[in-house]
């Protein structure tokens, strides 16, 4: 994530940071992964009950074991 040189506007809301992303592949429509479900397992909520306001944040740094698994998930789902 970097702070852009200028705000990008969607539906009059405003966005100052972003990032690049490759997209190599999608999941099915309605066929991807639920971080909800993975919530249990991952220490970047420490608190379950509270995982929602954490996942509402505009981006979230997953620790390196977090990253793998979702990662390893993810592996799964995409179709070119």
């Amino acid at each position: 994530m970097r702070v852009l040189d200028e705000p990008v506007v969607c539906n009059e809301r405003s966005y100052s940071e972003g990032c690049r992303l490759k997209v190599s592949g999608l999941a099915p429509f309605c066929e991807g992964l639920l971080l909800r479900d993975l919530v249990p397992r991952l220490t970047a909520f420490p608190a379950p009950a509270t995982r929602s306001v954490r996942m509402r944040r505009a981006s979230l740094t997953l620790p390196p074991a977090n990253t793998e698994l979702v990662c390893t998930e993810l592996e799964l789902l995409p179709r070119p």
